[in-house]
């Protein structure tokens, strides 16, 4: 598959993987928007945002920053994982937006303690070949390198007595 896309006349493959991460979206979203059994604009009305962004962004068309996905989330009534993973999606495909609007307010040190520890650990941003969030409520995250080493990340809340 890769040598197609490298072939003359086609687009450069960070180009095909974004178009390809824009249409992952837009079919979740869409997904999602099907099991609440609303209609573009029904969400939208929910949502407070315009028909056209729910179907440019269900259709692929465009993506949006992680305020006006949240709002889309929000509208859909989406538990909080689900919601957490969409907005991650819109996330990875902005150009702008960095942290999920309800983290905005934590403080800096808790937002960058990963990244400051991968870093430490020698493992830089174009290492990772893959994140992998755990379902449920365990407060885990599995981190694949290109090399395919895996470190697991887990957040242990505990009472002091």
């Amino acid at each position: 598959m890769f040598d197609k896309l490298k072939s003359k006349n086609k687009k450069p493959s960070h180009m095909v993987d974004i178009k390809t991460k824009i249409s992952k979206l837009g079919k979740v979203l869409k997904s999602f928007r099907n099991q609440s059994g609303l209609t573009q604009p029904q969400l939208a009305s929910k949502s407070g945002v315009s028909t056209s962004i729910v179907n440019d962004l269900e259709n692929g068309i465009r993506t949006a920053g992680c305020k006006t996905i949240d709002k889309i989330a929000h509208g859909l009534e989406l538990n909080d994982e689900d919601r957490f993973r969409l907005v991650l999606m819109g996330i990875e495909l902005s150009k702008r937006d960095f942290v999920i609007p309800d983290f905005t307010k934590f403080p800096a040190e808790v937002v960058n303690f990963l990244p400051y520890i991968l870093s430490k650990s020698g493992i830089t941003p174009n290492k990772i070949k893959r994140v992998d969030l755990e379902n449920g409520n365990k407060g885990g995250v599995q981190i694949t390198t290109n090399q395919n080493l895996k470190i697991s990340v887990e957040i242990r809340l505990s009472k002091k007595n």
